[in-house]
C-alpha cells in the first residue's frame, strides 16, 4: 500500500497532459478550419470566384 500514492499521482500527470494536449489541439483545429474559410486556396478559391 506504501506505493499506491505514487501510481495515483502518475496516472493523474497522465490525464492532466492528456486533456492540456486535447485543448491545444482542438484550439488549432478551430483556428485551422476557421482560416481556412477565410483564405481558401486552390479548387475552393476557383469555385468562390464564379
Amino acid at each position: 500500500m506504501l506505493a499506491a500514492p505514487v501510481w495515483h499521482f502518475w496516472i493523474g500527470a497522465a490525464l492532466v497532459a492528456v486533456a492540456v494536449l486535447a485543448v491545444i489541439g482542438l484550439g488549432g483545429y478551430y483556428l485551422w478550419s476557421v482560416q481556412a474559410k477565410k483564405y481558401p486556396t486552390g479548387r475552393q478559391a476557383r469555385h468562390r470566384d464564379l
